[in-house]
């Protein structure tokens, strides 16, 4: 109500001196101008280099075939050494020492150099290359049942000398067809010497000046 009052007194002592409402209204006290923003010296600051991207996962190779089944299984060893495994089986004998604990003999027939061998073992890592799978059987004391595929296999097969130092390690590569096997070369037979018939001995001849006394040869 007083500013009511006090705003009516002020129109009525500016009216004699010709000034509207407007005018006579108090204004308000102008705003200051913004300071504008000072801009840093020099060219602009280059954008911050993008992080670098991960490298992508290599994708893993395919996995390695096992078991080979009716093919064979082809081992490598670093420096050449080549060896296929066609057939696999073990040995089982008794020890009458330990009739409770049969003895088990690893036996691999294999082929090396396009010829047939055998390689036998109480285990993969202490194999000895033997000769036909009948000497084998021979020397172990016992038959040796075949699987009829080839069963999974070690990734590493170890070749040992009679006295036990290693001779090659080899390591699984592939799965591939059984190679050719070379037949073994015939052995030429020898010819037998002929017989040689002995010359018939010749007629003692009468030395000369001897005479054989009448009725010694019979007419």
């Amino acid at each position: 109500m007083r500013r009511l009052v006090r705003l009516a007194a002020g129109l009525m002592l500016a009216a004699p001196f010709g000034l509207t409402a407007a005018q006579a209204a108090p204004q308000a006290p102008p705003r200051p101008a913004q300071a504008p923003t000072p801009q840093p010296d020099g060219p602009p600051a280059a954008p911050a280099p993008a992080a670098p991207q991960a490298a992508p996962t290599p994708a893993a190779g395919p996995a390695i075939e096992q078991p080979c089944g009716a093919q064979a299984a082809r081992f490598e060893s670093g420096k050449g050494f080549k060896m296929v495994i066609t057939r696999a089986g073990q040995v089982r004998t008794t020890n009458p020492l330990r009739p409770l604990t049969p003895e088990v003999n690893e036996v691999l027939q294999v082929v090396i150099a396009g010829k047939v061998a055998t390689a036998y073992g109480p285990d993969f890592n202490t194999l000895r290359r033997g000769s036909a799978a009948a000497a084998i059987e021979a020397m172990l004391g016992g038959p040796i049942p075949w699987q009829p595929t080839l069963p999974v296999l070690p990734d590493a097969l170890t070749i040992v000398a009679e006295e036990g130092a290693p001779l090659a390690q080899l390591a699984f590569k592939a799965c591939e067809a059984p190679p050719a096997v070379k037949a073994p070369k015939a052995e030429a037979r020898k010819k037998a010497p002929a017989r040689r018939t002995p010359a018939p001995k010749a007629a003692e001849k009468t030395p000369p000046g001897f005479s054989m006394p009448q009725g010694v040869i019979g007419e």
